[in-house]
């Protein structure tokens, strides 16, 4: 359950995610010092999701 995004095409995907989900704040999407897992893992509960449903939708960018 791995994706291939890094922090390089973060600015994109946060704002497809946004565009999807609006209800997702920039603070949802801050990637800080969390690893991409905990922050797919903080969307997904946000969104009531898995993290592998995250991960396609990311994918599908």
């Amino acid at each position: 359950m791995e994706t291939k995004f890094d922090m390089n095409q973060w600015g994109y995907i946060k704002d497809k995610l946004q565009d999807k989900y609006p209800d997702l704040t920039n603070a949802d999407l801050f990637w800080g010092r969390v690893s991409r897992n905990d922050l797919l893992e903080m969307i997904s509960n946000k969104l009531g999701k898995t993290q592998k449903e995250i991960i396609n939708v990311i994918d599908s960018f």
